[in-house]
């Protein structure tokens, strides 16, 4: 297999079922341990139940609730307060335990760790704290970490600091209104970004 998936052209895994990885059915099944596996059973059983019919959001409810979740913790960026207290009031509605951790808790000065100002004239800017934000949530013992907008690094970061699984529900593009695909969608974007086809105007 030469790893470039996204330039095939036939996906023959998918349209005819061929593995073209090297690897047997046997051996690839076995990387699963008995967690990934309820996982992709609760995973299998939403997409198949709800397929085409529920957002992002319901679907990680959905999927919560068949993992037998109860206390769901979510890192979130300020820049998405706003969206992160409908988000809170979703799962607890939903019957969740649901705690979250603002990106900028601790207030830790970004001249502490030497880190490039958005706004250099300001004495104080407070830093993104994911390492933070994993221990508050790690405190509470969530079952399931998400994140809703953190910058990127920061996501990795956090993502590897949480003792659970984590899941991605909102992405951050300042940009693009969160809507990172917008510049796929886009021609103008994608001629900006040299990534338009030969025969495309």
């Amino acid at each position: 297999m030469k790893h470039k998936c996204a330039s095939c052209k036939h996906h023959s895994c998918y349209t005819v079922g061929k593995n073209c990885t090297g690897r047997s059915t046997e051996e690839i099944v076995a990387m699963y341990g008995d967690k990934e596996r309820k996982m992709m059973e609760a995973a299998a059983w939403v997409e198949a139940t709800f397929y085409n019919n529920l957002t992002r959001l319901q679907e990680t409810a959905q999927w919560a609730r068949a993992m037998g979740y109860k206390k769901l913790g979510m890192a979130f960026c300020i820049g998405l307060s706003d969206e992160a207290h409908y988000i809170e009031r979703y799962f607890e509605n939903e019957g969740f335990e649901f705690y979250s951790a603002c990106c900028k808790c601790g207030s830790v000065n970004k001249k502490e760790l030497g880190l490039k100002q958005v706004r250099p004239e300001l004495e104080h800017e407070a830093m993104c704290n994911p390492k933070l934000q994993a221990y508050f949530l790690n405190e509470k013992e969530c079952d399931l970490y998400l994140v809703c907008g953190l910058c990127v690094g920061h996501d990795t970061i956090f993502a590897s600091s949480c003792n659970g699984p984590v899941s991605t529900l909102v992405v951050k593009d300042r940009v693009l209104g969160h809507n990172p695909l917008a510049a796929i969608y886009s021609r103008y974007w994608k001629r900006k970004l040299k990534i338009q086809d030969e025969d495309e105007i």
